[in-house]
This record gives C-alpha cells, structure tokens and sequence, in this order.
C-alpha cells in the first residue's frame, strides 16, 4: 500500500513536471539520433587512434628509435628521448575522449574505468600493429617526400616526423671489414668509419660481414662512430630503411 502511494505520488510529480513545462519530451527518434551520432564519432575516433598508433610504429622504425632499447639501458635512455611525444600524448587524448563516449553506453559503465580504458588500449594497439605491418605508411612517407600527397598537413607529417635524423643512430650496409671495426656505407650516401670495442653490444647470432646491413647506436667524433652497439637490419627492416635512399 505505501509502494502504491509513493508511485502515484511520484507519477503525479512528474506529469506536473511537464505539465509546468520544466522538462520538454523528447520523441524517440531524438534518443535513437543521439545513439547512433555518439556511436558513428566513436568509431571514428576510434580509426584515427588506430592510424595514430600504426603511424607512431612507423616513425619509430624508420627512424631507428625502436631498435635503441636492444642496446641496453642507454639505448632506453636514448628510447625515450628520442619519441614523438606530441603523437603519444595526441594518442593519449584519443583514448580519454573515447573513454568518455563509451562510458554512455551501458555495458561500459557498469564496468570497472580501467577495464573499458584497456580495452581500447588494446584494440589501438593491435589495429595499430597489424597497418605498421603494411607498406601503406611507407608509400605515404615516398608520397610525401616527392609531394604527391593531396594533402598539404599529411605531406609535412610524413615528412616531418618521418625524415627525422638523431645523432646517435646510423644506418646503413657494411662497405668493408677491418681490425676494430668496419666502414659504413650510410643510407645518404656517406660513408663512416665504425669503432667497435670490447664493450660494444654486438649481434648474438655470429660476427659481422660485408655487405649487412646494420644499425649501430653511438656517438660521432669526426668521421669515425664509436659504436655501443651494432644490430642486423632484417629483410622487412631493410625495405623500410630503404625507402630513404630512393
């Protein structure tokens, strides 16, 4: 009986509600718009996010960074030095805005925040992955050096983030072996002495020889790199870092 009394008082507060005029009914149509305008931006930011992070994977391969953290903890150093924090925090943003329109939805807000915020995480991560794996990013970066990209922004991005060159990392194939070293043929068409010691990271899988191409991570004093570590460019590396010297 109380039950009753309080639904019917709770009925007649907020026909009077509207009937004052304080909230205004909506048609059902406007809540299904809505929806479907909250779900369409969602899968749109989503894809941008998923494009930002193939590309951020791109830039860390063309540009060598990827390969510093195999040289130890100064190659983690160097790592993150070396990243492009305006796309990371830019990602960063991606993944707050999206977080925020999946927590309308109700089998996201009746879950933990951190589980939805991995989830997307995760979903970024693995498209993000699988499209680095294409040649699409590095045909866009050729596009761009060339300017044939149609548009202006995407061209200075490629170009940009893209063609960046760190002091500590070289690339390039060995010209020639010799005591305490080699010489390096650089992927711009120099060459350079490499200077290797005892404490130089080398490759695991067997010693060095004319021809490889390599990446070492070290400092420049003139002409001669003295190397803190050497890495074997794999065949798919190699064609990312060969797109540089067309």
């Amino acid at each position: 009986m109380h039950n009753e009394q309080e639904k019917k008082s709770l009925r007649e507060y907020v026909l009077g509600v509207i009937e004052r005029g304080e909230v205004k009914m909506r048609p059902k149509w406007h809540f299904a718009f809505r929806a479907a305008l909250y779900a369409t931006g969602g899968i749109v930011l989503l894809l941008i996010l998923i494009y930002l992070v193939s590309f951020i994977a791109f830039v860390l391969r063309q540009t060598g960074v990827l390969f510093e953290p195999s040289f130890g903890s100064r190659g983690w150093f160097a790592f993150f030095g070396s990243l492009p924090w305006i796309l990371v925090l830019l990602s960063a943003a991606f993944i707050v805005i999206l977080e925020i329109l999946v927590r309308r939805y109700a089998f996201a807000y009746r879950r933990p925040l951190l589980y939805t915020a991995l989830a997307i995480i995760l979903i970024a991560i693995a498209g993000g992955t699988l499209i680095s794996q294409t040649r699409l990013h590095g045909r866009l970066f050729q596009y761009a050096r060339e300017d044939r990209l149609p548009i202006p922004f995407a061209g200075r991005m490629y170009r940009g983030f893209g063609g960046q060159r760190f002091m500590d990392i070289h690339r390039g194939a060995i010209l020639k072996m010799g005591e305490g070293g080699f010489v390096l043929d650089d992927v711009r068409g120099g060459t350079s002495s490499i200077a290797v010691s005892p404490m130089t990271r080398m490759p695991p899988d067997g010693p060095l020889s004319a021809g490889e191409s390599v990446i070492i991570f070290g400092e420049r004093e003139g002409e001669i790199i003295r190397a803190f570590g050497v890495r074997r460019i794999g065949s798919e590396e190699n064609e990312i870092f060969r797109v540089r010297m067309r």
